[in-house]
């Protein structure tokens, strides 16, 4: 294999499987496979019948060498797997190493109150912004309620009923678009589809402005100033006199259409200046009332889509979103609070875990580290024996097909090459894993009173988030 071969074959090669080349027990030396091998039996004959080596050598003949190289290099394979194993072992045994998260776990009470304040103390501004908000919306609520005499909460509908509220304009416009259709589709060229079409946009100018006078106007007859009250009901009057003048504008338009006057819209305006209330027949006055009624339902609308004490649903709106804005944060915040205590109490339970898993990991690396030192003991036992019964083979082969006595160094065993072998030593892994149960056994001693620290940590920070009027109270007029 050339240089370039044993690069590739280096460079492909795996850790896996350099670590089996070496293991004793799946790399022994095979006596008679290693004898075979070498041919040292033939070896021995072909060199005793010319009585080599001679009676006075004191050298390894080639054979015999070719076969203490090769022990050689297993007892060095032996060896080189030894330090790979203690390599490996005593990095987990590092990994095992518990005293950092140990003596975390029993500062966690310390840590969750660190963290807890940190997090309150970020957020502690945007808070009190909302906080504060909410008390001046709640101060100018009492405020307004002194002012204007008000001793109730105040009325107004959910936002259900606010949408239900605001879809009824649109239904009661429809409604009575088909209802005053029928009176205008005979007076009409279009019939029923161009009477509903007219009529549809009489009812909403009526519903439109029934409803706007009712929400923006006529509520002021509840007003305590006297100026204000008036404005009210003059703006009720108004609301009236403004549906009846609808009504029966809508019903001369009627009168004209049956009439079937070239020009409707100015006969109608005439005869509603001349004679108001001189309406044909008794339709037209059924689609007065229908007008006036849906008018009415459209007044009351806007009146029940707020407080009806002007400005006092506005207020009260306010300081309930205003506080819901607080309430909100304060919420959030209490909800982050106690997701860091659950925090810390589960990594004090998985530390706890852990140890005990660690100590347990921790003796079975030692017998791992004893069991490896012994397996190689054992293996560089075996490759002595084995070389000297690969020698002894070929030597008495050799022998028996010699004519001069044999050399005196046959009765010797070769010097085996000095190997630096690995400490396996496991006396400071026994003093730690001792160190280590006396950490696990005080950690398991403390739980407890860790959790109850963690509580009570939770408890003081919890406190410090407490409900508006705790922390903004606000003054009640007498």
């Amino acid at each position: 294999m050339g240089l370039f071969g044993r690069f590739r074959q280096w460079l492909t090669s795996s850790p896996a499987d350099s670590y089996k080349k070496g293991h004793p027990d799946l790399n022994p030396i095979d006596v008679p496979q290693l004898v075979a091998e070498l041919g040292l039996l033939a070896e021995a004959r072909r060199l005793g019948e010319k009585n080599i080596p001679a009676t006075d050598e004191t050298s390894l003949t080639g054979p015999e060498a070719q076969a203490l190289q090769r022990v050689e290099k297993c007892r060095q394979d032996y060896v080189d797997w030894a330090k790979t194993r203690l390599a490996v072992i005593n990095t987990d045994l590092q990994r095992q190493e518990i005293a950092g998260r140990i003596n975390q776990a029993r500062q966690a009470d310390r840590e969750f109150e660190r963290r807890a304040a940190a997090l309150l103390s970020e957020q502690e501004a945007i808070l009190r912004s909302f906080g504060q908000a909410s008390a001046s919306r709640k101060q100018e609520l009492e405020d307004f309620k002194s002012e204007h005499g008000l001793k109730r909460d105040a009325r107004y509908p959910t936002h259900a009923w606010a949408v239900v509220g605001y879809a009824l304009l649109p239904l009661m416009t429809v409604f009575e678009g088909a209802v005053n259709a029928q009176f205008f589709a005979t007076g009409v060229t279009g019939g029923l589809i161009e009477g509903f079409g007219l009529a549809f946009m009489l009812a909403g100018v009526n519903v439109l402005i029934a409803y706007l006078l009712g929400r923006f106007f006529v509520r002021f007859v509840h007003h305590r100033r006297l100026a204000l009250k008036l404005c009210g009901v003059g703006a009720l009057a108004l609301s009236v006199i403004a549906m009846a003048a609808i009504g029966l504008g809508i019903a001369h338009y009627r009168d004209a259409l049956n009439a079937e006057n070239a020009e409707a819209a100015r006969a109608a305006l005439e005869a509603y200046k001349a004679h108001p209330l001189d309406l044909k027949d008794v339709f037209s006055w059924v689609l007065f009332g229908v007008t006036v009624m849906f008018g009415g339902g459209a007044l009351y609308d806007g009146l029940k889509a707020d407080d009806s004490y002007p400005g006092y649903g506005r207020l009260a709106r306010a300081a309930r979103d205003a506080e819901e804005n607080y309430e909100s944060e304060l919420d959030h915040l209490r909800t982050k609070v106690n997701e860091l205590k659950d925090e810390e109490l589960e990594l004090l339970e998985e530390t706890v875990r852990h140890a005990s898993a660690s100590i347990t990991r921790f003796s079975e690396l030692i017998q791992s580290k004893s069991a490896a030192h012994s397996r190689l003991m054992t293996a560089l036992r075996d490759a002595d024996n084995s070389l000297e019964a690969v020698l002894k083979q070929f030597r008495t082969e050799n022998q028996l097909h010699r004519t001069a006595p044999r050399p005196r160094y046959f009765s010797e065993s070769p010097q085996l090459r000095y190997l630096e072998l690995p400490d396996f030593d496991t006396a400071n892994d026994e003093r730690a894993l001792q160190e280590q149960k006396d950490l696990v056994a005080i950690l398991e001693r403390e739980v407890q009173d860790i959790r109850g620290r963690i509580q009570a940590a939770f408890n003081s920070q919890f406190d410090r988030l407490k409900p508006l009027n705790s922390n903004f109270p606000v003054k009640v007029a007498a």
